[in-house]
C-alpha cells in the first residue's frame, strides 16, 4: 500500500519494522527513533534510539537503516514514536540521496512511502507511530529539517553539549558509565552525573586524524600503539572491535606470508575488564551467558566462539564489539585449553590480537579502510595463558600495550589486573582455566570478582 505525505493510517498489527532504502550502493542514511511523551518531548536522553543507544522498551535498532517497533511494549507514557533519518555523518544532504523509499512492514500488507521534495535537508522526520484512542496510527510525515541533528535533538528535549558551531552527529552516552570527553566541534550528550568542583581542565590535545596501520611483534622497537577515537567526529556508525585471529597449527604460507592452507587447533579468548571506579572485574567470552552486552558495563558484546581456522577460507576469529569507555581497562587473555595438550600458544598459526576502528561495513564490522593495530604473540613458552594486549582509553585516545606476557608454566590461573591496573601473573583468587568438555562448555571457574589490591600484587610478577 503506497502512502502519501501527510496521510494517517490506522494500524492493526503490533510489531513493525521500518526500513529505509536508497539507490546508492553504500548506506548514506542513518535511521533513528525518538520516543515522545504527551508534551512532545523525550522523558530522558535514553529515549533517543540510535547506534550508541540501540534499544529501549518497544523500540530497537536493527541496522543502520532499519528499526523495529513493538507497539505492545512501548511504555504507556510514550504517546509518539518518531522515526528519523540523517545524512549528516556522511557530509551529504537528502538531495544527494536518490531513490529514497520508506517501508513499514508488519504482519499485514506492506506500507510504503516516498518522501517528496527533499533538497538541502540533513535530517528527515520519516514517519511516526502515535496513539489514537486504544489503538495506534501511522503518520507519513516526510518533512525535512535543515538546521542539523543537534538542533533537531534539542527541540525535542534531548540534552546536547554543543561546544562548537559545526553541526556534527551527537554521540550518546550509555546510561551508566561516564562519557568520553567531547572535543570541539563534536556534539555529545551531557553526563547525568554532576561534575565535582575542580580546577579548570587543561585544553584537550588536538585530534589526530592519522591513518593507523600498525603491527606489533616481539621485535618491534615500541610495544605501544594508539588510535584517536575522536577522529570519527561523532559519526555514530564508527565501530570498535577487539579480537584474536589465528590460522591454526600446521598452516602453510607462501613467500609473501599469505595463507596457502589453514591448520588446526583451538584457542579461547577471555577479555578481562577492570572497572577503574569500583575495581570489580567482569570476564567476557564466547561462552553462553558470558558474552556481555553493549547496554551495560563493560559495554562489550562477544560474537561467539570461533568455529576453527579455515571455515569459509578464513582464519579463526573470536572478537568483541566495544563501546569505548573511560572508566575501564581491558586485558586480552589467550588460553590454550588443556584439551589441546602441551605446546606454545604462538604455534597456532600467527595468533594476533586485532584492534580495528572505522565506519561499519555491510556486516556491521569496521570496513576495509578502518584503523588497525595487530599485536602478534611473542616468544613461545609452554604456558596455558598469554596476555597479548592491555587496552585503555583516556581522553578519547585508545592505547594498546602489546608486549606478550605468559602465565607460569603448568599454571591454569588466568592473569588479571590489580586495583592500580598492573598486570598480575598468578592471582590467588582469580579465574582458573579448565576443560570445557568436562564442565558443560564453561571454561573458567569464575567470571566476576574484585581485582587484587596493589600491595598484594607486588610479589606476583
Amino acid at each position: 500500500m503506497q502512502l502519501s505525505k501527510g496521510s494517517k493510517t490506522d494500524l492493526a498489527d503490533v510489531r513493525y519494522t521500518v526500513g529505509i532504502t536508497t539507490a546508492s550502493a553504500v548506506n548514506v542514511v542513518d535511521i533513528a527513533a525518538v520516543l515522545l511523551g504527551i508534551d512532545g518531548r523525550v522523558r530522558s536522553d535514553n529515549d533517543f534510539v540510535f547506534f550508541n543507544n540501540p534499544k529501549v522498551d518497544g523500540v530497537a535498532l536493527v541496522s543502520d537503516n532499519q528499526i523495529s517497533v513493538d507497539l505492545g511494549s512501548v511504555p504507556a507514557d510514550v504517546h509518539r514514536v518518531l522515526i528519523t533519518a540523517s545524512t549528516e555523518a556522511q557530509g551529504k544532504t537528502f538531495r544527494d540521496v536518490p531513490g529514497l523509499s520508506v517501508d513499514v512492514v508488519g504482519a499485514g500488507p506492506q506500507l510504503s512511502f516516498i518522501p517528496p521534495g527533499l533538497s538541502v535537508e540533513t535530517v528527515l522526520q520519516v514517519v511516526a507511530f502515535y496513539r489514537r484512542g486504544a489503538g495506534w496510527r501511522l503518520d507519513a510525515i516526510g518533512q525535512g529539517y535543515g538546521e542539523g541533528l543537534a538542533k533537531f535533538a534539542t527541540e525535542y528535549g534531548i540534552v546536547v553539549d554543543d561546544p562548537g558551531t559545526d553541526n556534527a552527529v551527537p554521540v550518546a552516552t550509555p546510561p551508566l558509565p561516564a562519557p568520553m570527553p567531547a572535543p570541539a566541534p563534536v556534539h555529545t550528550y551531557a553526563s547525568t552525573q554532576p561534575a565535582p568542583a575542580q580546577a579548570p581542565t587543561p585544553a584537550a590535545a588536538p585530534i589526530s586524524f592519522e591513518k593507523v596501520k600498525i603491527s606489533l611483534t616481539k621485535d618491534s622497537a615500541s610495544k605501544t600503539a594508539r588510535i584517536d577515537l575522536r577522529k570519527s567526529q561523532g559519526d555514530p556508525n564508527w565501530v570498535l572491535t577487539v579480537g584474536l585471529e589465528w590460522d591454526g597449527r600446521g598452516a602453510q604460507y607462501d613467500r609473501h606470508g599469505n595463507v596457502k592452507r589453514y591448520g588446526e587447533g583451538d584457542l579461547d579468548v577471555y577479555f578481562f575488564c577492570r572497572n577503574e571506579e569500583t575495581n570489580k572485574y567482569v570476564v567476557i567470552s564466547g561462552e553462553n551467558r558470558h558474552r556481555g552486552s553493549l547496554a551495560k558495563w563493560p559495554h562489550m558484546h562477544h560474537y561467539g566462539d570461533s568455529k576453527g581456522p579455515g571455515n569459509g577460507n578464513k582464519p579463526a576469529t573470536e572478537q568483541v564489539r566495544v563501546l569505548p569507555q573511560e572508566n575501564g581497562d581491558l586485558l586480552v587473555n589467550v588460553y590454550q585449553s588443556i584439551d589441546n595438550g602441551a605446546g606454545a600458544i604462538d604455534s597456532f598459526g600467527k595468533p594476533r590480537v586485532a584492534i580495528r576502528y572505522g565506519r561499519a561495513g555491510h556486516d556491521g564490522l569496521p570496513g576495509s579502510d578502518a584503523d588497525e593495530i595487530l599485536v602478534y604473540v611473542g616468544n613461545g613458552q609452554d604456558s596455558y595463558w598469554a596476555t597479548v594486549a592491555h587496552i585503555d582509553v583516556q581522553d578519547g585516545v585508545l592505547t594498546v600495550e602489546g608486549e606478550t606476557r605468559y602465565s607460569h608454566p603448568g599454571s591454569e590461573c588466568m592473569p588479571v589486573l590489580d586495583t592500580a591496573g598492573n598486570w598480575v601473573r598468578e592471582p590467588s583468587d582469580g579465574p582458573v582455566g579448565r576443560s570445557k568438555k568436562e564442565h558443560r562448555g564453561i571454561g573458567l571457574t569464575k567470571y566476576t570478582g574484585r581485582c587484587p589490591d596493589q600491595e598484594y600484587t607486588q610479589y606476583q610478577f
